[in-house]
């Protein structure tokens, strides 16, 4: 031990950091923190200025919680406030107006209401994006960056993903050792781009692009999940989980249950949800698909035995990939016929949301042939008369499938 002030006043102090510096490191020695160029965002030095004004901002009581309507916004405040507030720095009348577009155009603030509102000097209502959601995975401090795409970091995620599910999940996508993942300096990583989805664009996005990035969230999420708050054990819980366990992206705060019903599903009901996720005032409303895509069902998993395996998707290869997952699901237990007694036996998966696949048993069954064409069940199914019967849902958990470290 060194008693820094000593070895300073003594002259020693500079001898003694060149010599650690030259020391080799030591193999067990942590990994150093991800760099901005590691998570290929660029460092922007007014995003860091910007940034701070909203530390001072919460400092001196700028930001406070107001009702807007019926709903309630954390850390809000009204444009006037804060051009009065900044105007106390003398800056003058036109910079502090500036200052407030700028952190409305970095993304670091939204109007509270319309997301196309430009910053007024007026009682308009606006929030420090990310605000008032806790209990998301993914609050924090971000990168100090400028405003990136979510094609961008939806390609960060996926890479980052990739790596991690190659070393920490099984080969056929339905074991997760969580205990080797949580330790991993990779998820570490991935935990710092997924706190960027708060303050990231979805602008522009193709139908594409925003089904694969929400389809590797929502898996990513399950997974997030079950590290943080372990595996829930009863009915009442997975209710719970899927509910409670979101990310706040784009500034908004997404449940599993947002994405898969509201965004993937076209803003549907869930299978125990009495409304839709998303009402119409709603502004996660314009991330919704105009219609459901039915095949989202074989590559979304839920963290259950039953569910489909975890695969990354990617916007380019995303149909052939959806009928690749749908296929192999259907054909490795999701649909079994049986010949002595005429009837086919289908995952509850197609019960539970039936709607997206026919409105009839007869219209699921022919969807189901549709995308198992070229099997011999297929062609039985759609030659025959036959009845539909649902298997019982396999909710054993993947979360008390661990493989333990070696």
């Amino acid at each position: 031990y060194y008693d820094l002030i000593d070895l300073e006043t003594s002259g020693q102090l500079d001898g003694v950091i060149e010599k650690v510096k030259n020391m080799p490191t030591p193999a067990s020695a942590p990994k150093p923190p991800v760099s901005d160029s590691e998570l290929d965002v660029g460092a922007s030095l007014d995003r860091i200025k910007l940034e701070q004004v909203l530390v001072e901002m919460g400092n001196q009581g700028v930001l406070s919680t107001n009702r807007k309507f019926l709903t309630t916004h954390y850390s809000s405040f009204y444009g006037n406030d804060l051009v009065a507030w900044l105007k106390g720095f003398l800056l003058s009348y036109e910079e502090a107006l500036k200052m407030g577009g700028d952190l409305l155009k970095e993304g670091l603030i939204v109007h509270a209401t319309d997301p196309n509102h430009p910053f007024a000097d007026s009682t308009q209502l606006y929030k420090v994006v990310g605000a008032g959601y806790p209990s998301a995975l993914n609050t924090g401090l971000t990168q100090p960056s400028s405003e990136v795409s979510a094609v961008k970091i939806g390609e960060n995620l996926r890479k980052c993903m990739t790596s991690l599910y190659a070393k920490h999940i099984s080969e056929d996508g339905n074991k997760v050792n969580y205990e080797g993942l949580k330790s991993d300096v990779e998820f570490a990583k991935y935990v710092m781009i997924a706190q960027m989805l708060q303050r990231v664009s979805l602008k522009n996005l193709t139908k594409a692009e925003r089904i694969a990035m929400f389809i590797n969230i929502y898996n990513a999420l399950i997974i997030h999940g079950i590290v943080n708050k372990g595996a829930p054990k009863n009915l009442l819980k997975r209710l719970q989980f899927f509910k409670n366990v979101s990310y706040v992206i784009a500034g908004h705060n997404y449940s599993l249950n947002d994405i898969e019903n509201g965004v993937l599903r076209g803003n549907r009901k869930g299978v125990v949800n009495l409304c839709k996720p998303f009402s119409p005032k709603d502004q996660r409303l314009q991330t919704a698909l105009d219609a459901p895509e039915p095949r989202i069902h074989f590559a979304l998993n839920c963290g259950s035995k039953g569910c489909p395996p975890i695969r990354v998707y990617t916007a380019d290869k995303l149909d052939s990939q959806l009928d690749r997952a749908t296929k192999s699901f259907l054909t490795t237990g999701g649909c079994i016929v049986d010949r002595e007694t005429h009837s086919v036996s289908l995952s509850p998966i197609l019960k539970w949301f039936k709607v997206d696949f026919g409105k009839t048993d007869g219209e699921m069954l022919q969807w189901v042939c549709k995308h198992i064409s070229q099997t011999d069940e297929a062609r039985y199914s759609r030659n025959s008369l036959i009845r539909t019967r649902l298997r019982l849902f396999g909710w054993i958990m993947i979360g008390q499938l661990i493989i333990k470290p070696s």
